[in-house]
């Protein structure tokens, strides 16, 4: 069975101010078990650590040594490997069945550092964007500005008499 691994993006926590990135505790490549601290920022006069969600491996550190952040940019990015889901067993004598139940696995995404960046800012997701070969600032600008007109005429439908 091939392993499957998704792309996590590692954001600040609610912070109540800028926090300026103190210490790194881990580097691109480095394997991490779940809840391993993966960064200390400082804010307020006090530390906030930044944990790994699951074990994985941390792909690319988004930030440098005394970046200043504030509450949700990215940090860094990790590769997490995805759970098995098993296999669906169906009766020998249909054969279409198999093909239908089966579910259709996501494109995968190719997102630059600064788009993903971005899209974080913005609280967009990404997986809604169609027919983009790789998300770059530009595609996550156009996608901003697609699903603010659609917000604008759905409030122009709710707001008539």
């Amino acid at each position: 069975m091939t392993m499957r691994y998704t792309t996590h993006l590692i954001c600040a926590p609610e912070l109540p101010e800028a926090a300026e990135v103190a210490v790194f505790h881990v580097k691109p490549g480095q394997q991490v078990a779940a809840d391993t601290c993966l960064i200390t920022l400082l804010a307020a006069d006090q530390e906030w650590p930044v944990l790994a969600p699951e074990a994985g491996q941390v792909s690319s550190l988004m930030v440098e040594y005394g970046d200043f952040v504030n509450s949700n940019d990215l940090l860094l990015m990790m590769e997490i490997a995805e759970l098995p889901t098993g296999d669906l067993l169906l009766p020998a004598d249909e054969p279409d069945a198999a093909q239908s139940a089966a579910p259709a696995s996501p494109p995968l995404l190719a997102v630059s550092p600064a788009a993903a960046t971005l899209a974080a800012k913005l609280g967009l997701d990404l997986s809604q964007l169609q027919g983009v070969a790789v998300i770059d600032e530009a595609a996550v600008y156009a996608f901003a500005r697609q699903e603010l007109a659609l917000l604008a005429r759905l409030r122009q439908l709710l707001l008539r008499p």
